[in-house]
């Protein structure tokens, strides 16, 4: 085979490759929602701009937030040694405290779009979603942080950010069933929200649940969910904020 029929090949392998993931990406980011509510929704009030992220602490009491950048950690000691921490640093009083940005170190990669990531309840098993894949990848932790794939789900829409129930380790995944539409912010033609449940994930066969479907006229662009004392609380890149009762 000559150099010009290798070439030719290779570029049809690849428009192959390029046009299916172009087909699964607008497939995902266009499709269109039957609704499919939980009873007693209620939107929360002075939460309009968004609640990006939402996580509920064991007594009820919820963290909500926006997107950042980055972040910053402070150093309380200026020393390693722990001699000099606890007596030097202390008789000599000086101001060596300090405000770094927080080291970063890579331990998977292989993404598409890389997203939301959380932990397993028995703090074993990490999980990422792939937002452009529209998959979540379950990955083993290891002693030195390091971590191993294990498997992937497939979600079968634009996953964003994962809570973990601690009692059951049910993933709840705040989905964009149209990204175009979450793109483009169209208040006459809204994108819509999505929350999936997946159950038993480390099973031969996990269960992947549509739970909340909306086409953008209660709820535009959900971007998490998490469930507390029988309630859903779904939060959005940049609107409202809903809690329902689950069925």
């Amino acid at each position: 085979m000559g150099k010009l029929g290798f070439i030719s090949i290779l570029v049809a392998m690849l428009a192959v490759l390029l046009g299916q993931r172009i087909y699964n990406f607008r497939a995902m980011a266009t499709r269109e929602l039957v609704k499919n509510h939980l009873p007693n929704c209620v939107l929360l009030e002075n939460l309009d701009h968004g609640s990006e992220d939402i996580t509920i602490l064991g007594d009820g009491l919820a963290f909500i937030s926006t997107v950042i950048d980055s972040f910053y950690a402070t150093n309380d000691h200026y020393f390693e040694n722990q001699f000099l921490q606890s007596y030097v640093e202390i008789l000599l009083f000086q101001p060596w405290g300090n405000v770094v940005p927080t080291e970063v170190k890579e331990v998977s990669q292989g993404y598409y779009f890389a997203n939301g990531i959380n932990m397993s309840p028995d703090k074993r098993h990490i999980y990422v979603a792939d937002l452009f894949d529209h998959n979540v990848h379950v990955l083993e932790r290891k002693e030195d942080n390091t971590l191993t794939r294990v498997k992937t789900v497939a979600v079968g829409s634009l996953v964003d950010n994962i809570e973990v129930d601690p009692e059951t380790g049910d993933l709840w995944v705040g989905c964009h069933p149209n990204g175009w539409k979450a793109l483009l912010f169209d208040p006459n033609d809204p994108a819509g929200s999505e929350v999936v449940r997946i159950q038993n994930i480390h099973s031969d066969k996990p269960q992947v649940t549509r739970v909340y479907e909306d086409d953008g006229q209660v709820l535009i662009g959900s971007s998490v969910a998490t469930t507390y004392g029988g309630k859903l609380l779904i939060g959005t890149i940049f609107h409202k904020t809903l809690v329902c009762d689950l069925k």
